[in-house]
């Protein structure tokens, strides 16, 4: 298993990685099973580059988390969570504030374990 990030300010990269397993850029060529790591853009919007790694690999990816900003964008924390389910059917981990806490690490750390 592999955690892939999209991350814009690096929190999301740094959340991936504090998981304790591989992690990789959505610019990198996936190969195997994973969960996505990912953000808003704008104010609860999907990515373009996360929305562009969704329609191609779908089929590896086993469940997802959005970090967001709940002091700046308080209305729209982690908005793009419910689309990503709306819109691909994928299976919502958890939303994070910046790059998590150890709450965060160990509620996806039993979901990993889990698959």
């Amino acid at each position: 298993m592999i955690v892939v990030y999209d991350s814009r300010t690096g929190l999301g990269q740094a959340f991936a990685q504090s998981l304790g397993y591989p992690s990789q850029s959505v610019k990198e060529k996936l190969t195997q099973p994973c969960i996505l790591v990912t953000r808003n853009a704008g104010y609860g919007k999907i990515p373009w580059s996360t929305k562009r790694f969704i329609k191609k690999h779908a089929h590896l990816i086993k469940g997802f988390v959005v970090n967001g900003d709940r002091k700046r964008f308080a209305k729209t924390f982690c908005g793009a969570s419910p689309l990503i389910v709306e819109k691909y059917g994928l299976h919502h981990i958890r939303d994070i504030e910046g790059s998590g806490q150890l709450a965060d690490q160990e509620a996806v750390k039993a979901f990993l374990e889990n698959l």
